[in-house]
């Protein structure tokens, strides 16, 4: 044992300075959002992001995120309080086809709770309409590492399997709506500030639609996300 355990610190040490191996992310998001009816309610938004994150070459892949956000929205009739908490669970396989390449496709779960509270307009009284929307997930992680830079790509495609609607009012109530394919597209950006941390820019547009309901003669809507994550990451 006291022969490996120097080589394990020498494998744990090259991980960390690679930008492989465990990781979990910390920081904060700025959106831009936009949500369909008509009319159309837009405003920044803003909130927490978290990520877990295991990569290393021909290995399993694993992250876990979560995020939420929230903001006031407006349209050219009336407000919204707008909250979102997303949250995402993916597993694959890291392949490298060049070094310091890697990429990763995977698949998994995801869920967003929405809640938007919109006052009333001229015809319609207050309203708060709360979403459960359960997706799945399908698609890649690549990244390019270069001394202590790294340059990412994250494609995701989230066709949901249930969608729900409560109406605040109502609790007793929830309406099942039609199912949709939305679609998220990430660009990572890291510095590796102090050995075992890096600091990560994400630019990122997320469209995720929310189905129709011919019960309450509801028409889809559309939810279209432009912002970006700012977070630190630490290497376990």
């Amino acid at each position: 044992m006291k022969y490996i355990f120097p080589y394990f610190l020498l494998l744990t040490s090259f991980l960390r300075a690679t930008g492989e191996g465990w990781s979990v992310d910390v920081g904060g998001d700025y959106t831009w959002m936009s949500l369909s009816t008509p009319p159309t309610y837009s405003g920044s938004t803003g909130g927490i992001v978290g990520k877990l994150s295991y990569q290393t070459p021909s290995a399993f892949f694993g992250q876990a995120r979560s995020i939420y956000n929230l903001g006031p929205l407006s349209s050219s009739e009336n407000s919204a309080r707008f909250y979102e908490w997303y949250s995402e669970f993916v597993g694959g396989y890291s392949f490298q086809p060049l070094k310091n390449w890697q990429i990763a496709p995977y698949a998994g779960l995801g869920l967003d709770f929405i809640n938007a509270n919109q006052t009333a307009t001229s015809t319609t009284a207050p309203i708060g309409l709360r979403y459960n929307i359960y997706y799945a997930l399908i698609g890649f992680d690549t990244h390019y590492n270069w001394e202590n830079w790294m340059l990412g790509l994250q494609v995701d495609c989230l066709p949901s399997f249930k969608q729900y609607l409560r109406i605040k009012t109502l609790p007793g109530g929830a309406w099942v709506l039609t199912n949709k394919t939305g679609a998220a597209v990430r660009l990572p950006f890291a510095y590796q500030y102090v050995k075992n941390f890096w600091l990560e820019l994400t630019p990122y547009y997320r469209f995720f639609p929310i189905g129709s309901s011919p019960t309450l003669d509801l028409p889809h809507r559309n939810i279209n996300e432009y912002g970006a994550f700012l977070s630190f990451r630490f290497f376990l």
